[in-house]
């Protein structure tokens, strides 16, 4: 029987997982504007606090949400333009460069001049309106769900007390420890990720390396994925200082030697001391989570494996039957902080409490009838 359960749960999840991969058109939007919301939950709290009925909490956010995306693509713009300036600085080295490479690998001359670029994008420029349509559906729908769970936010504690009636407590409490851990994390994340860019930025901006503010914020972004992000976020500014600086190698050099240690140190000193113990998420389990949502979801699905990973892990913490799942997915740091026979203590007390809870109930029935 327990072979049998191990395997149904096995195809369970892969079964799961197949899903997941299927409508991430629609389970992906779902998932970022829950992800917003919680980013934004000091705003929705501000709203609240003022009364502000529904409708104008969600004016509230997506005024904010506006202004910020009219900014981004402000910014967008310009580096667009920089980079238009940049390319025609350095496009002769570059196609000096790259008749070299031909000529060390032995590709002959022709192969290369022949080479139609304009007629390879125009055989592709319908998978690149299509990929710009399914990526502004994803967009809109996303802000589609977020404005109706801000609509539906002030009624959930209502339908959490009479869908769940005896354990609303508990499923409160869960949904109250997941959205402050995450907003909390989120919210760190953000500040961490904000200081590695703009250090990134000061540093490009010292050297003298063309773009580097747009370094800077692509450092930002890919800062949210754990591990990977970093050592991608230094290759292209290091690849622009060695188009830029060459034949010397002394300057670009020192751009990956400055921008490598301003990763380390913010990336394994400063973020796992900040992040790691709001988390407590074992690194081996962070790195797993990170590729098999990156191969169920691709960029989106990386981008969100440490807080989806997380969730999963409060969830397990405070349900009983699951908490050696919680203890494994766990660091090493946070299990050695909770004695066992404090978490045996804490399982048999909660369920004492329920049965005992459970028991009074029984009797003001009786005493009733």
């Amino acid at each position: 029987m327990k072979m049998l359960l191990a395997l149904l749960i096995f195809l369970s999840s892969i079964a799961l997982c197949s899903v997941l991969h299927i409508a991430s058109s629609v389970f992906i939007p779902l998932v970022i504007a829950w992800f917003i919301l919680q980013m934004l939950r000091p705003v929705v709290q501000i709203g609240r606090t003022l009364r502000l009925n529904a409708w104008l909490n969600v004016a509230l956010v997506f005024s904010i949400l506006t202004c910020i995306g009219l900014a981004g693509f402000k910014f967008i713009a310009a580096q667009v333009v920089e980079f238009g300036h940049v390319y025609a600085l350095y496009s002769d080295k570059l196609l000096e460069w790259t008749a070299n490479l031909m000529e060390v690998l032995s590709v002959p001359p022709e192969a290369v001049k022949n080479f139609n670029w304009m007629g390879i994008l125009k055989d592709n420029a319908k998978d690149i309106s299509s990929l710009i349509i399914a990526l502004s559906s994803k967009f809109v729908m996303t802000f589609v769900f977020l404005m109706f769970m801000l609509i539906e936010a002030p009624y959930l504690d209502d339908k959490i007390e009479k869908a769940f009636k005896q354990n609303a407590k508990r499923v409160k409490k869960i949904l109250s420890t997941i959205s402050e851990q995450v907003s909390r994390y989120l919210g760190t994340l953000a500040l961490i990720s904000f200081a590695t860019g703009v250090c990134a930025w000061i540093v490009l901006t010292v050297f003298g390396v063309q773009l580097a503010a747009g370094w800077g914020v692509l450092t930002f972004l890919l800062n949210f994925i754990p591990t990977v992000g970093s050592i991608i976020a230094t290759i292209p500014p290091v690849i622009m200082a060695v188009i830029q600086f060459s034949p010397g190698f002394f300057k670009p050099l020192l751009v990956l030697l400055s921008l490598t240690a301003i990763q380390i140190t913010i990336g394994n000193i400063i973020t796992p001391k900040v992040v790691g113990d709001r988390l407590g998420v074992s690194p081996v389990v962070i790195l797993l989570s990170l590729l098999l949502w990156g191969m169920i979801w691709g960029i989106p699905g990386a981008l969100l494996s440490t807080p989806i990973i997380s969730i999963i892990k409060i969830v397990c913490e405070n349900i009983p039957s699951l908490h050696s799942i919680a203890v494994l997915i766990g660091s090493g740091e946070a299990v050695k902080k909770i004695p066992s026979e404090k978490i045996q203590k804490s399982d048999v007390v909660e369920t004492v409490k329920a049965k005992i809870s459970n028991a009074a109930k029984k009797v003001k029935a009786s005493r009733k009838k």
